[in-house]
């Protein structure tokens, strides 16, 4: 039997507000005190959920945001299979979700090119906005390793790929990346295990890339109090925000190995400029009633100080790890203070299944992108959606 926290979650409806006190100071979640309330927040779900794919299945959606305008990419599956044949396509959006571009193509994975041979597919991916130029960290076919990838804002590709990891998929797992940028270099996040060992033991590699595609500075790390595993994501916080006094990574995973005996939970960790792990900075943030996984989207908000982590929830008990295990139940975003505080805990896609939660947030507003295909590809429809969320203060 797992142990299940004291933690009480809330099932949120769409289209619903919901208004929430961030205090002064935090305490400890069991208990019903309260300090002197500094803010009040409240997260109401304006538009969507849109789909972004205009036919096929759609999956591996990202967002990014481009002043006023946002730019959504999602992979689209043929009917029989997601291993061959998902080309990436693009949309952009205004601020309020109207949509700017219709569908186009991002990468046509049986088009020729100079630069790069996708062999006809594109594997796990991320992208990250930096500038004029959008950069990707992608599985990609033939490759022992991960390509970084430089594209303008309408995705033409700029130069050849920067291959980087050590090239063996039983200590680097590539798959299910982590991906940021701190305004001059991209970093990518991958699962490390070296040899058999515990699973306390597993760590992240985490590699530096210049905007010129040089390798920079890299780092193994191997936080305390929790497990690095796939389905990781990661964010740079400069110093001054989030209360931080010092330029860091701050990195998401779940706690621990997929289909562990005890009740899996997600954690964060911080990550200095130098690639190495910040003694003392591992913390669980969430819990449910099951195993919960796959951080892989998180963000935060500098106007209101808030980070918005992305997850999803095994459906029954033993689902997530056991042999039949879809990756697809119910996704959710939760809300947090600068501190760690939970301030909501949403439900997405209309209380419908969904996997790889992806987030970004500025101003007051909160963009949510997902799928809804499961890991063997079963599923016969599968949208990649996107919703907008307004923060407001009372």
């Amino acid at each position: 039997m797992k142990i299940l926290s004291f933690s009480i979650w809330l099932l949120v409806i769409c289209f619903s507000s919901f208004t929430i006190i961030s205090c002064g100071s935090s305490s400890d979640s069991s208990s019903t005190s309260t300090t002197e309330a500094t803010t009040s927040f409240s997260f109401k779900l304006t538009t969507g959920p849109i789909d972004l794919n205009d036919s096929g299945r759609g999956l591996f959606s990202n967002i990014m945001v481009d002043g006023q305008t946002l730019i959504a990419t999602y992979q689209i599956a043929p009917a029989d299979t997601i291993s061959e044949n998902k080309s990436l396509y693009y949309k952009t959006f205004d601020r309020d979700l109207v949509e700017l571009t219709p569908q186009k193509y991002a990468i046509d994975v049986n088009a020729t090119s100079s630069l790069i041979d996708f062999q006809g597919d594109l594997g796990d991916h991320k992208v990250t906005l930096l500038g004029d130029n959008i950069f990707m960290i992608a599985i990609i076919r033939g490759q022992e390793v991960g390509g970084i990838l430089k594209f303008d804002k309408s995705f033409t590709l700029l130069a050849e790929p920067l291959f980087i990891g050590v090239g063996d998929k039983e200590v680097e797992a590539q798959l299910d990346m982590g991906f940021t940028n701190d305004g001059t270099s991209v970093y990518a996040q991958f699962y490390y295990k070296k040899g058999d060992v515990p699973e306390t033991d597993w760590g992240a590699s985490i590699y530096q890339i210049s905007t010129d595609l040089v390798l920079g500075k890299s780092g193994i790390l191997y936080p305390d109090g929790g497990t690095f595993n796939s389905g990781t994501g990661v964010v740079f916080v400069p110093k001054g925000q989030m209360g931080f006094t010092e330029d860091r990574l701050q990195s998401f995973s779940a706690n621990k190995d997929y289909g562990n005996v005890n009740r899996i939970g997600i954690f964060t960790f911080g990550v200095d400029m130098e690639m190495k792990f910040i003694t003392g900075s591992s913390k669980d943030i969430a819990e449910q009633d099951l195993d919960i996984y796959f951080p892989t989207g998180p963000s935060f908000n500098v106007k209101h100080q808030l980070w918005v982590v992305g997850y999803s929830k095994e459906n029954f008990e033993g689902d997530m790890g056991g042999p039949d295990g879809l990756e697809l139940g119910p996704s959710y975003i939760e809300i947090y203070d600068a501190n760690w505080k939970s301030l909501k805990t949403i439900q997405i896609n209309e209380s419908n299944k969904a996997f790889r939660v992806m987030t970004q947030t500025v101003d007051d507003d909160i963009y949510v992108v997902y799928d809804e295909m499961d890991k063997q590809g079963s599923a016969t429809t599968s949208r990649s959606r996107i919703e907008h969320y307004k923060i407001t203060t009372e």
